[in-house]
């Protein structure tokens, strides 16, 4: 089950997502063995030994070789029945399969005793976004877009002149929506203006405001 506050509009494009894997759940600690052992883990300097990087595709064929069985058990399982019965398996494999520019996963491990993901008879699976793109060519009408650089211009976070037309500008999430709340402060209700504002906001949404992820904000096709 994932909370509705963790839904992302269509408009947004993870390309990087933080999950948490428990060494004393059976499941991850499987999955923890495999991706250490099978594939090329990815560190960066100022993580700590319980944090690494891996390429989605890694990760999708440790899943399909080695938890195959656990995949077609969730396939053919009743809906209604799933939220009792997933691991991190269906999870990962549900991330993989709806974000399709997922680039990679930053897993962390932990060693806490507390490793049930069960809340009132529901299991949930946390992640977070670290790095998104916000594609608005790719699901927006060109006067929408061009409504929205303008409001971008407004609140100081894009400029496009005649002769230099940046495809996208990057800001995190948090910055964005801050300074698109401030702006529609000053917007008199009556104003088209406020309209579109509050369609920017809508589609960052809860979740990236509280992740606060690296947005690329593409606004040119």
């Amino acid at each position: 089950m994932i909370d509705k506050e963790d839904m992302l509009t269509s408009v947004i494009d993870p390309l990087i997502l933080e999950i948490f894997l428990f060494k004393n759940n059976y499941k991850d600690r499987l999955l923890i063995s495999a991706l250490k052992e099978k594939v090329h883990v990815v560190k960066v300097e100022g993580l700590n030994d319980n944090s690494f990087y891996v390429k989605v595709e890694d990760v999708y064929q440790i899943l399909h070789e080695n938890f195959k069985k656990d995949i077609q058990d969730f396939d053919s399982t009743p809906i209604h029945s799933l939220s009792t019965s997933v691991t991190s398996i269906y999870f990962i494999d549900s991330m993989i399969q709806n974000f399709s520019k997922l680039k990679y996963f930053k897993i962390n491990v932990s060693n806490s005793e507390v490793y049930t993901r069960k809340s009132n008879d529901f299991i949930s699976f946390d992640y977070r976004v670290i790095h998104s793109k916000l594609d608005l060519p790719s699901f927006c009408s060109l006067e929408f877009i061009d409504i929205c650089k303008q409001i971008f211009s407004i609140i100081n976070v894009y400029k496009s002149t005649t002769f230099k037309k940046d495809p996208y500008f990057e800001i995190y999430a948090s910055d964005l929506i801050m300074k698109l709340s401030d702006h529609l402060e000053t917007l008199d209700e009556e104003s088209e203006e406020l309209h579109y504002v509050n369609i920017l906001i809508s589609i960052l949404g809860p979740k990236l405001e509280k992740d606060n992820p690296l947005l690329t904000v593409i606004v040119e096709p």
